[in-house]
């Protein structure tokens, strides 16, 4: 993954920057309610959202094939703990004595500022595995289509709740 012969980013690494920025910028102005809720859940979204915006920068400047690998990584382990918290709820919760409200294992209904941000991650997900050299780029989509289909059975099975 390099910029062009002129050394400027590419179309697709602009676009990965953009919906890094729109998922760090949700991520970061949603971290006040999460932060009441629990401090680890609102640094869980501080840290994202840092990463994110951080990242931006990073694929435009640096794109190397390492870079677009750590960026597929964090942004599907985002995606996979938002798909925990909307179906199964998360595994982990706050101490009873600061927690505010019923709480326990409670999968959250998804808002649109939810939907925007992991539509945000995906997209740049995929843009970023096209960027990938072919050989690497086919491991990782394999990787992918496998852990995907592993996850499915763990569930259907009853293993993840």
């Amino acid at each position: 993954m390099t910029p062009d012969s002129r050394g400027a980013a590419t179309g697709t690494q602009h676009w990965v920057a953009f919906a890094s920025v729109l998922g760090g910028a949700i991520h970061l102005a949603v971290t006040p309610e999460h932060l009441e809720e629990w401090w680890v859940f609102g640094t869980f979204f501080i840290v994202v959202g840092c990463f994110q915006l951080a990242f931006a920068a990073l694929v435009l400047r640096r794109p190397t094939w390492p870079v677009a690998f750590a960026g597929i990584a964090v942004n599907l382990a985002v995606v996979l703990v938002y798909v925990a918290s909307r179906t199964t709820g998360l595994p982990i919760e706050p101490p009873e004595d600061i927690t505010s409200h019923a709480w326990s294992h409670v999968a959250e209904g998804a808002g649109p500022a939810d939907l925007a941000a992991t539509g945000a991650e995906l997209t740049v997900v995929c843009l970023l595995v096209t960027l990938l050299p072919p050989r690497l780029r086919r491991m990782t989509v394999n990787l992918v289509l496998v852990a995907g289909a592993g996850l499915w059975v763990l569930r259907l099975s009853g293993a993840l709740g």
